[in-house]
């Protein structure tokens, strides 16, 4: 599974990741075909958001 982790703020790496293990009774597993990016994401990505802590998953 690919995550992209913004290390610091304008420091960004694409990782792979173990994927999730088999859902629960209540739960389900879905496939994520597209990802968007908000303003928060922006904001993290420029330093912008001083309650955030790094690394951070986007």
């Amino acid at each position: 599974m690919k995550t992209i982790i913004l290390e610091q703020p304008g420091v960004l790496r694409l990782a792979e990741t173990d994927p999730p293990g088999q859902p629960g009774p209540d739960e389900a597993l879905v496939r994520v075909r597209r990802v968007g990016i908000c303003g928060t994401d922006l904001h993290a990505f420029a330093g912008h958001q001083n309650f955030f802590s790094y690394p951070r998953v986007l």
